[in-house]
C-alpha cells in the first residue's frame, strides 16, 4: 500500500529503544517518503516530545525501558499528556497474546504491530491508519479510534445449494411425511 502526498506529510514520533530497529524503521519511512519524523529512545525523551509537539502518528515500542506503553497510551487518550490525544498510535509489541492485545485495544492503540515485522506489514497498518482514519470515540469508558475496523472476514463460507433443493426454490409442491406414516 502506498500512501498519498498528504499521508506523507504526517508528523511521526518513533519511540523505539533498540537502535538497530530504530534505525530500520526510520529506513521504511524514508523509503515511502515520510520525511517528518521525530525519534525516541528512551522513556524521558518519549515523554519529553509527546508533550512538546503535536505528531499526527505515535509508532510506540511496547519494551522501552520504564515505560508502560498500555498505560501511557491511556494517558494519552485521556489527554493527561499534553495535545496528542487523537493520534494514531501504532504499538509495536513484543507479545501477541490475547490477553496484551485485549488490554492494548482496550487502552486505544489504533493498531497493533506484531515483532518481528516486515515492512509491508508496517507500511499496510501505518498508510491504512492514515487514509482511512476511524472516528474518535470519547465515552466514559474508553476514548480512543473506534474499535470497529470494518474489516470483517467471514470464517466460513455460506453453504452451498445442492442440486436437489434447488426444486424447493422454485416452489415445487413438498410431501411431508410424518414419522408415524409408513
Amino acid at each position: 500500500m502506498r500512501p498519498t502526498n498528504q499521508s506523507r506529510t504526517a508528523s511521526i514520533l518513533l519511540a523505539e529503544s533498540n537502535p538497530q530497529i530504530r534505525t530500520a524503521i526510520r529506513s521504511i519511512l524514508l523509503h515511502y517518503h515520510f520525511s517528518n519524523v521525530t525519534e525516541a529512545s528512551d522513556s524521558k525523551a518519549f515523554i519529553d516530545s509527546i508533550r512538546s509537539a503535536p505528531y499526527g502518528v505515535i509508532l510506540l515500542d511496547s519494551g522501552i525501558p520504564n515505560l508502560d506503553a498500555v498505560a501511557v497510551t491511556r494517558f494519552i487518550r485521556s489527554g493527561k499528556l499534553g495535545i496528542n490525544r487523537t493520534a494514531i498510535i501504532i504499538l509495536l509489541a513484543h507479545r501477541s497474546d490475547m490477553t496484551f492485545v485485549y488490554e492494548a485495544r482496550e487502552a486505544g492503540v489504533t493498531e497493533l504491530v506484531v515483532k518481528p515485522f516486515s515492512s509491508s506489514v508496517l507500511m499496510t497498518r501505518l498508510v491504512g491508519a492514515l487514509e482511512k482514519p476511524r472516528p474518535f470515540i470519547t465515552s466514559d469508558g474508553y476514548n480512543g479510534p473506534c474499535r470497529r475496523t470494518g474489516r470483517v472476514e467471514p470464517d466460513i463460507e455460506p453453504p452451498k445449494q445442492r442440486i436437489e433443493d434447488q426444486g424447493v426454490t422454485r416452489n415445487e409442491e413438498l410431501v411431508i411425511l410424518s414419522r408415524d406414516a409408513s
